[in-house]
């Protein structure tokens, strides 16, 4: 979830929460203010009444005119002193309109006029009170309604425009390509943190970009300065193994370091070349029937697959041509067969060739077990079988990335497959 998003879900939630505790301390004191006002009405006809009876007015002269509901009976003793104030329901039926609840709220209260005691009560209405508080909340709820839906929409438009160098920033970082030597431009914002976020990254990956150039032009002038020197050393090497003046242990310590000498010099040599296809070096392509190319690779290596006695079976579904580097091609099917033929069965082991118009497979039986996904195509990555350099698959796996291809690896019953859709 975007954080403007849950930012605005937050502001939301709480806005209603404090609009909803106000409604309900506003319906409180409105409740409470008709309270007050009724019992004041109720007190102003109390003192009327008692006013009249001691003025000798007969009840019924000056009833009419309280304009509510009273009523006066005499009693033989006093038995309330002080103001009594209930609240009921009363049910009222009439014929013209239909059943009704009214709240009503009465002051009982008893009064000695002329040696004689009267129990008096008064009665008011506050169902209109309450209706007009009623009328008061909805109005209210309507009004936080519409201003909660006017402030999300206003916090989006508000955070969308503040946040937008924020999300400008990361636009760019993410398409962002080291390789390109590219320098990276921000929007302009006179947000004091975002200014020091664009500020940060730009000499971020300006270090990036100059650590990674540096690294890359050492590996380059290592591996290429390096060839000469191990070329010379094998040359030496080999005009010493022709010497036969030596002793057993003597010609084995030269053999071993011949063979280390080469294991180096061909080392160096993949990393050469996978530098020159992450500089995109084989950018020239040529039409070519995959077919072909397959027949004549395994027609060169067919001395190897003699010697294991590998069981070879092509099918070729379909005439296949693509515009593909051809150095590349041979760099990607040479390893593609070299492994399937290294790491074969010593004896009767199987390759299955199978060409499709999008995509070729490379399956072969092997002793080995099945091979980590997770470290498949990782540059010097070995396993305890093969003790290879680990370039080979690493080769693949940027032949297939510069031209944005894809390579699937599966194992079943003994077999390893190799699919590279095109």
């Amino acid at each position: 979830m975007k954080l403007l998003t849950k930012t605005n879900i937050y502001t939301t939630i709480t806005t209603v929460l404090l609009f909803a505790m106000g409604i309900f301390v506003v319906y409180q004191v409105i409740l409470q203010k008709l309270d007050k006002e009724v019992d004041k009405q109720l007190l102003s006809a109390k003192t009327k009444i008692v006013k009249g009876l001691n003025s000798g007015i007969l009840p019924n002269e000056f009833l009419s005119n309280l304009g509510q509901k009273v009523y006066i009976k005499k009693i033989d003793k006093q038995t309330i002193f002080d103001n009594k104030f209930i609240e009921y329901i009363e049910h009222q039926t009439s014929a013209s309109k239909s059943d009704e609840d009214i709240l009503q709220r009465e002051l009982l209260f008893q009064t000695v006029v002329d040696g004689k005691t009267y129990e008096i009560t008064v009665c008011s209405s506050l169902t209109e009170g309450k209706k007009t508080g009623e009328y008061i909340i909805v109005v209210v709820l309507v009004f936080l309604l519409v201003s909660v839906i006017i402030l999300f929409l206003l916090n989006r438009l508000i955070s969308a425009f503040i946040w937008s160098p924020f999300y400008d920033t990361l636009s760019k970082i993410k398409t962002w390509n080291i390789k390109k030597n590219e320098i990276l431009d921000f929007k302009t914002t006179d947000i004091d943190e975002f200014h020091l976020l664009n500020d940060t990254v730009k000499d971020l990956t300006r270090q990036i970009q100059a650590d990674y150039h540096n690294l890359k032009e050492f590996t380059e002038n290592v591996s290429h300065e390096a060839q000469t020197p191990l070329s010379i050393i094998s040359t030496k090497i080999e005009l010493l193994m022709q010497e036969s003046n030596y002793s057993e242990k003597q010609h084995k310590l030269l053999v071993q370091t011949y063979n280390a000498t080469q294991r180096l010099y061909k080392l160096n040599e993949g990393l050469i070349l996978l530098t020159r296809i992450e500089n995109k070096q084989f950018v020239e392509t040529s039409s070519i029937d995959l077919v072909q190319a397959i027949e004549e690779k395994i027609e060169v290596l067919e001395d190897f697959i003699e010697a294991k006695q590998i069981i070879v079976e092509k099918t070729f579904n379909t005439q296949v041509t693509k515009d593909i580097n051809p150095v590349l091609l041979t760099i990607l099917l040479n390893n593609l067969f070299i492994n399937a033929i290294k790491y074969n069965l010593e004896k009767n082991g199987t390759i299955k060739i199978t060409l499709n118009e999008d995509s070729i497979s490379v399956e072969n039986t092997s002793i080995s077990d099945k091979i980590d996904k997770q470290f498949l195509f990782d540059r010097f990555n070995k396993n305890s079988i093969s003790g290879s350099l680990g370039l080979g698959l690493s080769l693949i796996k940027k032949i297939v990335d510069f031209y944005n291809w894809h390579v699937t690896y599966s194992h079943k019953d003994g077999t390893h497959k190799f699919k590279i859709y095109m």
